[in-house]
Protein backbone atom coordinates (compact mmCIF):
# COMPACT_ATOMS: atom_id res chain seq x y z
CA UNK A 1 0.00 0.00 0.00
CA UNK A 2 1.45 3.39 -1.16
CA UNK A 3 0.52 6.21 1.24
CA UNK A 4 1.40 9.95 0.45
CA UNK A 5 -0.16 11.02 3.69
CA UNK A 6 -1.27 9.28 6.50
CA UNK A 7 -2.75 11.94 9.65
CA UNK A 8 -2.37 10.65 13.18
CA UNK A 9 -5.78 9.56 15.03
CA UNK A 10 -6.70 7.54 17.86
CA UNK A 11 -5.44 7.03 21.39
CA UNK A 12 -1.71 7.31 20.33
CA UNK A 13 -3.14 11.14 18.69
CA UNK A 14 -4.56 11.19 22.25
CA UNK A 15 -1.59 10.47 24.00
CA UNK A 16 0.21 13.06 22.18
CA UNK A 17 -2.42 15.81 22.83
CA UNK A 18 -1.85 14.71 27.20
CA UNK A 19 -3.96 11.86 27.88
CA UNK A 20 -3.46 9.59 30.25
CA UNK A 21 -4.75 6.38 28.52
CA UNK A 22 -2.12 4.40 26.91
CA UNK A 23 -2.30 2.55 24.11
CA UNK A 24 -0.42 -0.04 21.82
CA UNK A 25 -2.89 0.68 18.83
CA UNK A 26 -1.90 2.56 15.94
CA UNK A 27 -4.09 4.45 13.75
CA UNK A 28 -4.01 6.90 10.45
CA UNK A 29 -5.97 8.73 8.70
CA UNK A 30 -5.25 7.69 4.82
CA UNK A 31 -6.79 7.98 1.38
CA UNK A 32 -6.60 4.82 -0.54
CA UNK A 33 -8.27 5.72 -3.90
CA UNK A 34 -7.82 1.66 -4.97
CA UNK A 35 -9.59 0.31 -2.21
CA UNK A 36 -12.82 0.73 -0.67
CA UNK A 37 -12.47 -1.05 2.30
CA UNK A 38 -12.98 1.24 5.22
CA UNK A 39 -10.45 -0.12 7.44
CA UNK A 40 -6.81 -1.38 5.68
CA UNK A 41 -4.22 -3.03 7.88
CA UNK A 42 -0.71 -3.27 6.86
CA UNK A 43 2.68 -3.75 9.41
CA UNK A 44 0.78 -4.02 12.82
CA UNK A 45 -0.81 -0.40 12.17
CA UNK A 46 -4.56 0.44 11.46
CA UNK A 47 -5.69 2.55 8.83
CA UNK A 48 -8.94 4.85 8.36
CA UNK A 49 -9.61 4.85 4.49
CA UNK A 50 -11.16 8.07 3.09
CA UNK A 51 -12.18 6.15 -0.31
CA UNK A 52 -14.01 3.62 2.16
CA UNK A 53 -16.06 5.58 4.03
CA UNK A 54 -17.80 9.28 3.46
CA UNK A 55 -17.39 10.29 7.20
CA UNK A 56 -13.47 9.52 7.08
CA UNK A 57 -13.68 11.45 3.65
CA UNK A 58 -15.34 14.38 5.12
CA UNK A 59 -13.00 14.24 8.08
CA UNK A 60 -9.77 13.94 5.45
CA UNK A 61 -10.74 16.84 3.49
CA UNK A 62 -10.26 18.78 6.94
CA UNK A 63 -6.97 17.88 8.12
CA UNK A 64 -5.47 17.39 4.98
CA UNK A 65 -1.96 18.26 5.43
CA UNK A 66 -1.49 17.97 8.93
CA UNK A 67 0.45 15.23 10.70
CA UNK A 68 -2.36 14.87 13.32
CA UNK A 69 -5.85 15.21 13.62
CA UNK A 70 -7.24 18.14 15.06
CA UNK A 71 -9.14 17.96 18.91
CA UNK A 72 -12.52 18.61 17.15
CA UNK A 73 -11.96 16.26 14.31
CA UNK A 74 -10.28 13.45 16.78
CA UNK A 75 -13.48 13.95 19.00
CA UNK A 76 -16.21 13.32 15.77
CA UNK A 77 -14.09 9.98 15.08
CA UNK A 78 -14.45 8.97 18.93
CA UNK A 79 -17.91 9.92 18.98
CA UNK A 80 -18.34 7.74 15.66
CA UNK A 81 -16.25 4.99 17.12
CA UNK A 82 -18.76 5.24 20.66
CA UNK A 83 -21.47 4.40 18.71
CA UNK A 84 -19.97 1.54 16.54
CA UNK A 85 -18.19 0.10 19.51
CA UNK A 86 -21.53 0.27 21.43
CA UNK A 87 -23.52 -1.07 18.32
CA UNK A 88 -21.24 -4.02 18.01
CA UNK A 89 -21.14 -4.82 21.88
CA UNK A 90 -17.71 -4.37 21.74
CA UNK A 91 -18.20 -2.25 25.11
CA UNK A 92 -14.27 -2.47 26.43
CA UNK A 93 -13.65 -0.20 22.95
CA UNK A 94 -17.12 1.77 24.11
CA UNK A 95 -15.74 2.94 27.16
CA UNK A 96 -12.09 3.83 26.04
CA UNK A 97 -13.65 5.90 23.51
CA UNK A 98 -16.06 7.29 26.17
CA UNK A 99 -12.75 8.11 28.07
CA UNK A 100 -11.27 9.93 24.76
CA UNK A 101 -14.72 12.00 24.44
CA UNK A 102 -14.45 13.28 27.93
CA UNK A 103 -10.77 14.27 27.85
CA UNK A 104 -11.25 16.13 24.64
CA UNK A 105 -14.20 18.10 26.07
CA UNK A 106 -12.32 18.41 29.19
CA UNK A 107 -9.13 19.89 27.92
CA UNK A 108 -9.76 21.48 24.54
CA UNK A 109 -12.83 23.97 25.64
CA UNK A 110 -14.78 21.54 22.79
CA UNK A 111 -18.70 21.46 23.33
CA UNK A 112 -20.05 19.66 20.66
CA UNK A 113 -20.30 17.35 17.75
CA UNK A 114 -19.43 18.89 14.22
CA UNK A 115 -18.68 16.61 11.24
CA UNK A 116 -20.08 13.42 12.68
CA UNK A 117 -23.50 14.84 13.13
CA UNK A 118 -24.77 13.96 9.30
CA UNK A 119 -23.89 10.40 10.44
CA UNK A 120 -25.35 9.37 13.24
CA UNK A 121 -28.96 8.80 13.79
CA UNK A 122 -30.68 11.39 16.39
CA UNK A 123 -30.77 8.71 19.00
CA UNK A 124 -27.35 7.74 18.43
CA UNK A 125 -26.06 11.47 18.37
CA UNK A 126 -28.27 11.94 21.78
CA UNK A 127 -26.47 9.53 23.38
CA UNK A 128 -22.71 10.94 22.44
CA UNK A 129 -24.35 13.97 23.57
CA UNK A 130 -25.25 12.54 26.71
CA UNK A 131 -21.49 12.30 27.35
CA UNK A 132 -20.35 15.60 26.34
CA UNK A 133 -23.10 17.12 28.49
CA UNK A 134 -21.87 15.08 31.18
CA UNK A 135 -18.44 17.04 31.28
CA UNK A 136 -20.09 20.32 30.40
CA UNK A 137 -22.49 20.36 33.14
CA UNK A 138 -19.45 19.59 35.65
CA UNK A 139 -17.31 22.03 34.31
CA UNK A 140 -20.11 24.77 34.47
CA UNK A 141 -20.61 23.86 38.25
CA UNK A 142 -23.94 22.04 38.11
CA UNK A 143 -24.48 17.20 38.62
CA UNK A 144 -24.33 16.17 35.22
Amino acid sequence: MTLKEKILIGGRALVALGSSRNTLDIYYLVDVPESKEPFLHEGGVDYCNASGLNFFRDVYKLERGNQMASPQSLLDLKAYAWVQHCLNGNFRKADEAEFDIKFLIREFGLTGLTTVKKYLSDGERAEVEKIINSVLSRQNGKKG
